[in-house]
């Protein structure tokens, strides 16, 4: 019998056929590597019009779009995906997935607060903006009205599920007048609530519970590399360390203490594979950014392997969430790069679809 008592083909059967015919969706890695051969934004374009992005792509002109709109078609098609996972996931498993997908509603407010914080308007981070849930593109737009970021973020808390979360942010916000400080209180508080859902996961699929640590995990990693950077002490983060990782809080604090730079941090980091990463930032030829991509292709590669693996299981639904949402950060990097004229080497160590 399976989770709740029920037989997992009449649990799951209906979730797997949904999401097996999304992961038919999903760009092939021939796919991509034709993308980031394309030579500019144009050929891009051309060759997504070939894929599942064509309804998305056509809704803002096709062909006859800016190239700066492709981003809005990205988004529109992430927020579609977001939507089908939340209803094709069994009943008694959507709040695990609602937490999961839960951090598209935040994307949207920290780019309202963002732009609230710099003077901007709704326009400006329109095609950003995942349209989707209860952050909705007609619901930053009405918030950004108010006059200063407190206000937005009061807003933003009327009937909102996030309640806890946009409150501390707003706390934070108000002693330190900082739009970065409370960014980083949301992201802290959002993953450690995934983290105790991640809990939840460890007997219904232990193997779902595996991914959400590596991404617990990677943010761990990230914040350490990005203070080792400025030499910060480690009392000055420890409050920013998310819990449920496979790296307790202990053992991160004693690699951080241990390591005298970057390079010997990242050597110490076990629970990824950073070697090529590491091998190009000691040469100069990558920046911290290289690191964060290392990790979100390792993060990839067990999704994939889930999602072909998982078989009448949570798994499934889980590893397509994730899949998608490095398939569309591919694609913003790839049309950047084309934007702003980078060579297909440039863009090759930043992107998740490696080729061997």
């Amino acid at each position: 019998m399976g989770y709740y008592g029920f037989d997992a083909a009449n649990m799951y059967g209906y979730s797997t056929a949904r999401v097996k015919a999304l992961e038919a969706r999903l760009l092939t890695k021939a796919t991509m590597q034709s993308v980031l051969g394309s030579k500019d934004a144009e050929g891009v374009m051309a060759l997504l019009l070939q894929t599942d992005y064509k309804k998305d792509l056509e809704a803002f002109g096709g062909m006859a779009m800016k190239t700066e709109q492709v981003d809005f078609a990205l988004s529109k098609n992430l927020a579609s995906s977001v939507g089908k996972l939340v209803t094709i996931t069994p009943v008694n498993q959507r709040n695990i997935i609602r937490a999961i997908v839960g951090r598209w509603d935040l994307h949207n407010v920290k780019l309202a607060m963002d732009a609230k914080e710099k003077g901007e308007g709704f326009d400006l981070i329109s095609r950003y903006v995942i349209d989707y849930g209860i952050y909705n593109s007609q619901a930053l737009k009405e918030a950004m009205r108010e006059p200063n970021v407190e206000s937005l973020l009061a807003r933003l808390l009327i009937n909102s599920p996030y309640k806890g979360i946009i409150t501390e942010a707003l706390e934070t916000y108000k002693k330190t007048k900082s739009g970065l400080e409370a960014e980083i209180v949301m992201d802290k508080i959002y993953y450690n609530n995934l983290g105790a859902v991640m809990m939840k996961l460890v007997d219904i699929d232990p193997e779902s519970a595996r991914v959400i640590r590596m991404d617990i995990d990677m943010r761990n990693v990230l914040l350490l590399i990005r203070a080792k950077r400025y030499m910060m002490e480690f009392a000055k983060i420890s409050q920013n360390i998310i819990n449920n990782g496979t790296l307790k809080p202990q053992k991160l604090q004693e690699l951080y203490n241990s390591s005298k730079d970057i390079e010997s941090l990242v050597k110490e980091v076990k629970v990824f594979d950073l070697g090529r990463e590491l091998d190009a930032y000691r040469r100069g030829n990558a920046h911290l950014l290289a690191f964060e991509i290392g990790m979100k292709n390792q993060i990839f590669g067990t999704s994939m392997n889930l999602l072909r693996h998982s078989v009448l299981s949570f798994g499934t639904v889980l590893a397509y969430s994730y899949l998608k949402e490095i398939e569309i950060f591919t694609l913003r990097i790839i049309m950047n790069g084309r934007r702003y004229n980078l060579t297909k080497e440039e863009l090759a160590g930043m992107i998740i679809w490696r080729a061997e």
